[in-house]
């Protein structure tokens, strides 16, 4: 239900106010469940002032569940932290998937001294905070690199957990990871929402247009997208889906929820990151009706085939 104005208000005043406390509370290096105490109502207002509506138990809509995740304790496990250094993802990744299967890192850089003395041996080369979300450096000569020196030192001294206190990202090493550039075959990036081991949908983006879509694990188009408008587009060929989702299904099987990002030319596939909270749990559907169409598939029971040797009959697991 649709909250008045003056609640959405208060709701976006008060987040202010315990936003600044739990700042405060994070800065002077409380215990973490001290800090929780002041989180949750900060996590709380935030969503009502997003959404215009409180979260609801049990959760029928993704950012209700989003919620759960991000108020709740799991994003504080060491999985989970550990996906969310990016450095240590792609070793996640490499470990069940086998080696090849993410872009190939060149270097990992711990200090400002290692960032001014290395030269990458290759243009273009892919650059990114190892315990941040959404900062990437495309460096296409030594020129283009030589200029972002600055802003890739300053990486080294930035805490990510201040931008949106999610709790995977409190206190995470400071580090910069260099990668080869993904060739330009590979159009299209996507991500796999998993739940609970199985995934349930596929966003993609063609990395040139901009064009973006949510398709059902079918490939069937649903018409929304999230916290981008939306530019309806199909690929040229669903090839790659059968390997990406059995592949999906193995980096998700620890997890409540996951996000498999990745990238592919429509047969091949390369994986990216694993994101815990897409657009930190308060992101915006397109159109206005999109999140209630995208729930439904996202909660809707999986049809496997039962376990049971010789069995015709499917059984149905609610994911």
């Amino acid at each position: 239900m649709k909250r008045s104005s003056t609640v959405v208000k208060l709701s976006a005043l008060l987040y202010k106010r315990f936003r600044r406390v739990s700042l405060a509370l994070y800065r002077r290096n409380v215990p973490l469940s001290m800090l929780n105490v002041v989180l949750y109502p900060t996590y709380l207002f935030q969503f009502v002032a997003a959404h215009h509506r409180f979260p609801i138990r049990p959760a029928r809509l993704f950012n209700d569940f989003l919620f759960q995740v991000k108020s709740g304790s799991e994003l504080e496990g060491s999985l989970r932290r550990r996906v969310t250094d990016k450095e240590y993802c792609k070793l996640y990744t490499e470990e069940r998937l086998g080696p090849g299967t993410t872009p190939s890192t060149t270097r990992v850089l711990r200090t400002e001294d290692e960032v001014e003395r290395y030269r990458p041996p290759v243009f273009p080369c892919v650059i990114k905070p190892t315990n941040s979300s959404g900062r990437v450096i495309i460096a296409r000569s030594e020129d283009e690199y030589m200029a972002a020196l600055p802003k890739i030192k300053n990486w080294l001294h930035e805490d990510y957990f201040l931008s949106d206190l999610e709790k995977n990202y409190a206190t995470l090493e400071r580090k910069v990871i260099f990668e080869e550039y993904i060739e330009d075959a590979f159009s299209l990036e996507g991500s796999v929402h998993c739940l609970r081991g199985e995934p349930k949908l596929v966003s993609l983006i063609d990395r040139y247009t901009k064009a973006r879509q949510t398709f059902d694990i079918d490939g069937t188009p649903l018409g929304v997208s999230l916290f981008y408008p939306l530019q309806e587009f199909e690929p040229a060929s669903w090839d790659f889906l059968p390997g990406l989702l059995n592949q999906s299904r193995i980096l998700s099987a620890e997890f409540t929820y996951i996000r498999v990002d990745f990238f592919t030319d429509t047969k091949r596939v390369l994986f990216g990151e694993l994101t815990n909270l897409p657009a930190g749990g308060i992101g915006r559907f397109y159109p206005a009706e999109g999140e209630k169409i995208f729930s439904e598939v996202f909660f809707r029971p999986v049809r496997r085939q039962s376990p049971t040797a010789n069995s015709p009959s499917n059984t149905l697991f609610a994911c």
